[in-house]
């Protein structure tokens, strides 16, 4: 299935993208302050095999995760409340010098922003990453200009997987369901996407807490963006 062929022969009118593991593989930076944090709390470092499977749902939730040294230490009771914010704070100061010294934009995204740029397309940033850290990412990237919206996972009132940020930029964008399309690398953005209406399509390269993206069933699977960039005219 070709990218035109989700859109009845017709490029989006909007694409809307996670980030992390999306756009950019972000978890060198994560793993580098979550460990930082870590030693300032007196724990054992996590290494950032564990981090990979403990990003997706927002930093609050990666640094229970972290604290508890547990996939699910972010469900109630299982961190000490005085002991998150003590450990939340050292991340945020970790992360503010770490970010973007050790990411980078996955191939074929480029290309890919390029092309949806260069044929008018609409694009738009929808992740569970904080706002600030999500705008200091994307310039630091250099691909901030590509995009006239980003909403982070604390924008608004719900974050991924809620269908909230995907319809708020459809409506701030003048986009329908039927000629917006998501792209992400995990399930929230699978179930974001279908909750909201919108074609989604999955890459198999970020980070899905260690479970194939095409167990989340989306529209299409392609191995990196620039597979798409010849089909987007076809």
């Amino acid at each position: 299935m070709k990218l035109s062929q989700l859109f009845n022969g017709q490029p989006p009118a909007l694409v809307m993208y996670d980030l992390d593991g999306t756009l950019v593989d972000s978890v060198p930076d994560l793993a580098i302050s979550i460990d930082k944090m870590l030693e300032d709390l007196g724990r054992p470092v996590a290494g950032i095999d564990k981090v990979r499977l403990w990003v997706g749902n927002g930093i609050p939730v990666m640094v229970k995760r972290a604290i508890a040294d547990d996939m699910n230490g972010h469900q109630p009771g299982r961190v000490d409340q005085q002991l998150f914010e003590k450990g939340y704070e050292r991340f945020k100061h970790h992360y503010a010098i770490e970010i973007g010294q050790h990411s980078h934009v996955y191939p074929g995204v480029m290309d890919f922003l390029e092309t949806m740029n260069n044929q008018g397309v609409k694009q738009a940033i929808v992740t569970n990453k904080s706002e600030f850290f999500t705008e200091k990412l994307l310039q630091l990237m250099k691909i901030d200009h590509f995009f006239e919206l980003s909403i982070g996972g604390d924008s608004l009132a719900e974050k991924k997987p809620h269908p909230m940020p995907l319809l708020h930029v459809m409506k701030h964008c003048g986009a329908t369901t039927e000629n917006s399309l998501m792209v992400g690398d995990s399930s929230n953005d699978i179930k974001a996407a279908k909750a909201a209406g919108v074609k989604v399509i999955g890459l198999p390269y970020g980070y899905n807490h260690g479970q194939p993206i095409e167990a989340s069933n989306p529209d299409l699977v392609v191995k990196t963006l620039s597979e798409l960039i010849c089909s987007v005219s076809d």
